[in-house]
């Protein structure tokens, strides 16, 4: 009789260590993206792509990197300077975190080309994160155009942090 209460404690302890680690897993993958798309304000659609990158969505020289994530809101415009109307956009770049300074080296090496040089964004335990004067609102920044992106700015402050220090070079972000 003792021996069958044993067996279902060890198979009740059992189902709950793997429910456990299947969690963990959880976590530890592609989940962790799914926070960028979480604190994005109302309106604001988000995507995350992990593989098959469109060449567009990464500046000038960069490397590859492990994720992009890419906000649009369909309900808000600005005018650009053609007197186009468009909805205002942010496409972010993800590297680890162990590239930080690989990445700002970087950076600071491009400032002096193109248009689409890329810039900090911001940084989380994990990740490094970069964009382009080109992916923020298709490089248009006007007032008008600022105002557009400042609620998903300050979302997303909610998980990244942006090192202030790293702002002081030239242009490493005009964003903020």
């Amino acid at each position: 009789m003792k021996v069958i209460n044993y067996s279902h404690l060890v198979f009740m302890l059992s189902i709950i260590l793997l429910a456990s680690c299947e969690n963990n897993n959880k976590d530890a993958g592609d989940l962790t993206f799914d926070q960028f798309c979480s604190v994005a304000p109302g309106g604001w659609e988000c995507t995350i792509t992990t593989s098959d990158f469109d060449i567009q969505n990464i500046p000038q020289n960069a490397d590859t990197p492990i994720a992009i994530i890419e906000y649009l809101n369909p309900n808000g415009e600005f005018t650009k300077y053609t007197e186009m109307k468009v909805n205002p956009s942010l496409i972010l770049d993800i590297y680890e975190i162990e590239r930080k300074q690989e990445l700002i080296d970087f950076i600071i090496s491009q400032q002096l080309y193109s248009w689409c040089i890329p810039i900090y964004y911001g940084e989380t335990e994990d990740y490094f994160i970069i964009t382009s004067p080109c992916f923020i609102n298709g490089g248009t920044f006007t007032d008008e155009a600022n105002a557009c992106l400042y609620d998903l700015h300050e979302a997303l402050k909610n998980i990244i942090t942006i090192n202030q220090d790293l702002l002081t070079g030239p242009n490493l972000n005009p964003a903020f």
